[in-house]
């Protein structure tokens, strides 16, 4: 169903006490978090977060971006911030972008933004906060995502996994989410309504080893019900843990 299910409990806890964030201060840094994981050749890519940018940031901000060795700008989420005016979009894949689109009030509040790109056809969709905010056709059609790249949050690659400070996000990002399929209305809404499903069911001051009483289900998240579910564990599924290193962040994808 899903390449990865990820859930940022990293560097600050803010209000609601229950929810943990990435934090990017004011440009000019080198911040960001970076995912280690072996990613395949992606025909369709749907990607969700929860973003709060900051409104005096202003200019071009890179939310994330994915990049392999033989072509850097290949999958990107673009935020355009102007004092006194609404956030602007943008997608970007493989080179080709879509026009800025308005996306939510620059009003310092948390936004749910899922971009949505299918290879075969070149559709493309953003939702903010569970609407469609843009769509189009024909964005890099009958092509697909490059495997083995390397995804980082708030920083755009002008080298593989370098660094462009003018570009750097400001603001924060909490639960974000990647599935190597393209998610349609319903499961993008039943997301945006049932997510504090899934914050309130973890506890972050527990730190020990679980284990559960049959080794043959694992719990996923569902988007088309919008809740977990038990499935078979046929082939091994990612998860996620977290090292500081430098200016940045580290995620390990462990096969459990």
């Amino acid at each position: 169903m899903s390449i990865l299910f990820l859930r940022m409990n990293l560097l600050k806890i803010v209000c609601p006490p229950d929810i943990y964030m990435l934090e990017f201060p004011m440009r000019p840094h080198r911040k960001s978090a970076r995912l280690r994981h072996k990613f395949p050749n992606m025909e369709a890519l749907t990607v969700c977060a929860h973003l709060q940018l900051d409104p005096t940031c202003q200019g071009l901000s890179i939310v994330f971006s994915y990049a392999i060795q033989s072509f850097i700008k290949e999958f990107q989420l673009q935020a355009q911030i102007t004092r006194n005016e609404p956030v602007h979009l943008a997608l970007l894949v493989h080179g080709s972008n879509t026009s800025y689109i308005t996306g939510f009030p620059n009003d310092a509040s948390w936004h749910f933004v899922c971009t949505s790109w299918d290879g075969n056809t070149g559709e493309w969709v953003i939702w903010v906060d569970g609407a469609v905010v843009g769509s189009g056709n024909s964005l890099n059609s009958t092509s697909h995502i490059g495997g083995d790249g390397l995804f980082m949050i708030g920083q755009d690659q002008e080298t593989y996994g370098g660094y462009n400070n003018d570009k750097a996000l400001c603001g924060n990002v909490t639960q974000l989410y990647m599935w190597d399929r393209f998610l349609v209305k319903s499961e993008i809404q039943s997301m945006e309504k049932l997510y504090q499903l899934v914050i309130s069911g973890l506890d972050p001051s527990l730190h020990h080893n679980l284990s559960f009483n049959s080794n043959k289900t694992c719990v996923a998240f569902d988007p088309a019900s919008g809740k977990p579910i038990n499935s078979l564990c046929t082939t091994h599924r990612g998860s996620v843990c977290l090292f500081p290193k430098g200016d940045h962040l580290l995620y390990d994808i462990l096969k459990l």
